[in-house]
């Protein structure tokens, strides 16, 4: 049997008493670790949160961001012939049309939705002497416009247009004078809501006096397709104004002018010829302009037009 002395049970336990200790001491350190690992967790992830919140405006701004750029980049026409055309370049207007300049005169467009609707205000002064010779209003709503007020001719003009957008009737009125514009369209063959501007009947109360006939074939030639669409120039409207629809898929070939009633007028007549780059943009429109009609030399003019276009288009 072995006999333990007091002193080994003393020095044991002074033994036991120093590793408790030991022991205890390193389990606060661990927790003391522990703690200070959750702390630099939890700022971590405050942290983050913070740069989230910092970050998450400009989630918001990029859609408005990317439309600008998309805008900023279409392509734009910048030269017919001798007129040149601005765009607004920046803001909320971004790409709509500011200015165009013609040889003699300038027209200036400005834009105000404040009433809820857009109106439109075109501006036309002589170049050499900057005297206001025109002004008119237009009033825009779902892309359309729906009235137009010359101010200085004091005609007002209302626009009505058919279930697919196309403009069916434009009514003007000046005091007691009125007149009426009746468009017609053709449906395109084997085209679901395809049309094509066919003919215009100008009226007065006392009956119809004018018959414009649109033809979008020219002597065999094939139909060219118009990827950048203008107004007409026989419809009276602004030619680069966007808003009384679209008239045809293709481009205009031929167009002729009856006086009504007939009785053995002249009927002006014009051709129109068109080169066409390899995206498919009209460059180049040359126009013959009989004006004692169709097939009659006598008096036969020529005009020729180059279209330039830039995604890089001068603004204001």
């Amino acid at each position: 049997m072995t006999v333990i002395s007091k002193t080994e049970i003393k020095f044991e336990a002074i033994v036991l008493i120093i590793h408790t200790f030991t022991i205890t001491n390193v389990m606060k350190k661990l927790q003391l670790a522990g703690n200070l690992l959750k702390a630099l967790m939890l700022a971590g992830v405050m942290t983050a949160c913070q740069n989230q919140d910092a970050v998450a405006p400009l989630e918001s701004t990029t859609p408005l961001m990317e439309q600008a750029a998309k805008t900023n980049a279409e392509l734009k026409l910048v030269k017919d012939g001798t007129t040149n055309l601005q765009y607004i370049k920046q803001g909320r207007l971004t790409g709509k049309l500011s200015k165009v300049s013609e040889t003699a005169f300038y027209t200036q467009y400005s834009y105000d939705d404040s009433t809820g609707d857009l109106w439109i205000t075109s501006k036309r002064y002589n170049k050499s002497s900057n005297v206001l010779v025109q002004e008119i209003k237009y009033k825009i709503v779902n892309g359309r416009c729906v009235t137009s007020i010359n101010q200085t001719t004091n005609w007002t003009s209302e626009y009505k247009y058919n279930e697919m957008g196309r403009l069916d009737e434009v009514n003007l009125s000046s005091g007691a004078l009125t007149q009426k514009h009746t468009f017609t369209y053709d449906n395109v063959a084997n085209s679901i809501g395809k049309e094509r501007l066919k003919e215009i009947i100008k009226s007065s109360p006392i009956g119809p006096y004018q018959q414009i006939n649109f033809f979008y074939t020219l002597e065999g030639s094939a139909e060219k397709l118009d990827n950048y669409p203008l107004n007409s120039e026989h419809l009276g409207f602004d030619k680069y104004l966007p808003y009384f629809g679209k008239f045809s898929d293709v481009l205009i070939q031929q167009v002729q002018i009856t006086p009504l009633p007939f009785t053995n007028q002249a009927k002006p007549y014009y051709k129109h010829y068109y080169t066409i780059n390899s995206d498919g943009y009209l460059i180049g429109r040359n126009i013959e302009y009989f004006p004692l009609g169709y097939g009659k030399e006598a008096g036969k003019m020529t005009f020729y037009n180059v279209h330039q276009y830039s995604s890089n288009w001068q603004g204001i």
